[in-house]
């Protein structure tokens, strides 16, 4: 009985024939000489996806000081995909390789017997470091026996500057364009009562545009390992209805409510206060997105085996093909280019010793905590 697979094909072929194939290469002196010059990542597969080959750049890129480990592993595998080893037949068989670009280039490829390119996000190793790939693959027949060329380009500092493009400045373009219009009403109402409801619009407005900052200052800081941790004691409960308070006047409350479950738990913990508060926020704001008007938004807190539990609970439902990438670095449900929340909870919650994770069913809807140590 062949490997299971909820995807790709998950067979493999036997050690002396990817031996076989592999020396093709290894004997090719112009190919040698040619890719060991260039930086790019540069990998070839044979019809099941195995490596028989690749470069410097990609041997480089997975760590690996040699090359014979290399060979017979698939490319996420030799990456570090998280997702490589879900299933017994390794990468590309999991459900979670159903949206990678990378299988998907390669399946592309070989289906069609042309070049295929696209964009994956790959969460790599322990610490689940975030990459955006660009991958090529090109057919290629040589001594009569098909393979997949497969060339991957790091484009995380494309993604980023298209992610400060079209969100921080498209959300502080409507927040500024939000400001100016309430200055120009307090221009024209100030002799009357409506000029002090402006005032208050355009100190929220104000607000939002300093969290805007600071949420982008804090994701950079983090992404480059220099964000600086300051903890503090404080109480769980004190914490909780300052930021539900906080949130009951916020934009997206729409008719929605925000409260403690009465089922919480308190304590005294000690953590960086402004990291917790950017995560706990960033997963109200989505539980808010994802509910309609009248909804409630119940956030709490629960102490089990010294460690605390904050979190954020709304009626909605994620749907499979989300959650599978939702914590993903460039990936958003707001369309090209919106959205960090999900990442950033993730990314964060590392510098403070915790952990992000979420449950989601049709009937009870979702809910997305954070366990912190106890200390």
């Amino acid at each position: 009985m062949g490997l299971k697979t909820k995807y790709a094909p998950a067979e493999r072929l036997t050690s002396e024939k990817l031996r076989q194939q592999s020396r093709k290469f290894e004997n090719n002196g112009l190919l040698e000489d040619f890719l060991t010059t260039i930086p790019a990542i540069f990998i070839i597969i044979n019809e099941l996806r195995q490596i028989v080959y690749l470069n410097n750049g990609a041997l480089e890129f997975s760590g690996l000081k040699e090359v014979a480990p290399a060979i017979g592993k698939r490319p996420g595998e030799l990456i570090g995909c998280i997702h490589s080893d879900e299933e017994e037949g390794g990468c590309g068989t999991s459900e979670s390789c159903t949206y990678c670009g990378a299988v998907n280039a390669v399946l592309e490829s070989q289906r069609t017997g042309k070049k295929a390119v696209m964009d994956c996000r790959l969460i790599v190793g322990p610490e689940e470091n975030a990459y955006d790939l660009r991958v090529w693959a090109s057919p290629l027949e040589f001594n009569n026996e098909k393979f997949t060329v497969v060339t991957i380009q790091d484009i995380r500092d494309e993604k980023w500057r298209g992610f400060l493009e079209r969100i921080f400045f498209h959300d502080l373009l409507n927040i500024m364009t939000s400001l100016l219009g309430n200055i120009e009403l307090y221009k024209l109402e100030n002799h009357n009562s409506n000029g002090i409801d402006h005032i208050k619009n355009i100190e929220i407005i104000a607000g939002y545009l300093l969290e805007e900052i600071e949420s982008q200052r804090l994701i950079m800081n983090a992404e480059n390992d220099s964000l600086n941790i300051s903890p503090e004691l404080f109480n769980s409960e004190n914490f909780l209805k300052d930021i539900a308070e906080l949130y009951r006047n916020n934009r997206l409350i729409n008719g929605k409510k925000v409260q403690i479950s009465l089922d919480s738990n308190f304590t005294d913990l000690l953590t960086d206060k402004t990291i917790l508060r950017r995560i706990l926020g960033n997963m109200i704001k989505n539980a808010l997105e994802a509910s309609s008007d009248g909804d409630k938004v119940t956030i709490g807190c629960s102490i089990k085996n010294k460690k605390v539990t904050f979190w954020v609970h709304n009626k909605g439902f994620i749907p499979k093909d989300v959650q599978i990438q939702i914590f993903s670095r460039s990936f958003s449900t707001k369309g090209n280019g919106r959205g960090l929340g999900c990442y950033s909870m993730k990314l964060l919650s590392r510098f403070i010793e915790g952990e992000v994770f979420f449950s989601t069913f049709k009937e009870i809807g979702t809910t997305f905590n954070l366990v912190l140590p106890l200390k």
